[in-house]
């Protein structure tokens, strides 16, 4: 019995370590930008490790007490390294440097995922900008293997998060830019609203809020009704990997009379609450965020409730600095 309980468990090790070993756990991610400002300014904050607190997103929530910066900062060799409890622990090495032109660096993460491999910049003049283009590839650990393309979507966002971040420290007051703040728990107060149903790609739902909230407006006047807050939208399905989404786009009315417009009620609750400020585009980091912080805080959202987002000003203006939004995520336990 023994025997055959010892060859059951071996079988089984073996077919998860054949089945692990089909995923070759291989990670690469590639991101631009057109920053403008010069090559020389845009090259001396990626090159001094010094100054990547202010733009890195590996290092945005770590406390500066756990940066330990070896070497010079703008030379081979130069190393910044961090652990904390929340972040994990990651390090940065830099291997070639190629003033104005390239960076080679060998990265370690483990937030909240291990990756060895490396770090590569290029700085390209472009009519008088820089185009920056950051590379990050490696393996993950090996138990991770299966994961590997779930590790890639994050550090594509980290990448691009990171660029933007760099580019708003660079680039002339007055540029296009956006800001992604943590608000920590809110309550929520109980919420009847009227609604329209949007189901395409993620990215579309900005163009198409003017007019389905316009369309909703229409009709509430023609009964009498004004909405009694600001816009939302409300997500019922979101596929990230076809980055598509179903959601109901809505207007709170309180207990109004609305005929047979569609009504839904959202119940009170506590959520998480991320503002982004700024450019509609950065939507779905703002969101790739919000989940972040709630992974680093140990934090469970209440799948019961959908997440929905508020709007404030400069609505449909997606590249204005005015557009306020708010994302909720519903937390469990409220």
């Amino acid at each position: 019995m023994i025997n055959t309980l010892v060859f059951v468990a071996a079988f089984c090790i073996v077919a998860v370590l054949v089945y692990m070993a089909r995923y070759s756990g291989r990670v690469r991610v590639t991101h631009h930008r057109i920053i403008d400002a010069s090559i020389a300014d845009v090259y001396a904050k990626v090159e001094d490790l010094g100054q990547w607190k202010a733009w890195c997103p590996w290092l945005e929530d770590v406390p500066a007490g756990v940066l330990v910066l070896t070497g010079e900062g703008r030379s081979k060799g130069a190393r910044c390294a961090w652990v904390d409890a929340k972040m994990g622990e990651g390090a940065l090495t830099h291997q070639r440097l190629l003033r104005g032109q390239e960076i080679a660096q060998r990265l370690r993460l483990k937030h909240p995922f291990t990756v060895r491999g490396s770090s590569h910049w290029t700085f390209v003049e472009v009519d008088g900008r820089t185009e920056v283009t950051w590379s990050v590839a490696g393996r993950v650990a090996f138990a991770m293997r299966i994961f590997a393309s779930t590790v890639n979507g994050a550090l594509a966002f980290d990448l691009r998060y990171g660029l933007d971040r760099l580019a708003a420290l660079l680039e002339p007051q007055g540029a296009p830019r956006y800001t992604i703040t943590h608000e920590g728990s809110r309550e929520v107060s109980p919420c009847r609203y009227v609604y329209k149903t949007y189901s395409g790609p993620i990215k579309a739902l900005s163009l198409a809020l003017p007019s389905l909230l316009g369309e909703l407006r229409r009709q509430l006047v023609s009964r009498n009704v004004q909405p009694c807050g600001a816009p939302i939208a409300v997500y019922l399905k979101t596929n990230i990997k076809l980055r598509t989404t179903v959601c109901q786009v809505g207007l709170p009315v309180a207990d109004a009379d609305v005929g047979e417009m569609p009504v839904r009620e959202m119940p009170a609750h506590r959520a998480s609450v991320v503002t982004l400020r700024g450019r509609y585009i950065a939507l779905e980091v703002a969101w790739y965020q919000a989940m972040q912080r709630l992974t680093q805080e140990s934090i469970r959202p209440d799948q019961r409730l959908p997440p929905f987002e508020r709007y404030h000003g400069g609505l449909g203006e997606a590249q204005e600095d005015n557009c306020v939004t708010e994302l909720h995520i519903p937390l469990i336990g409220t």
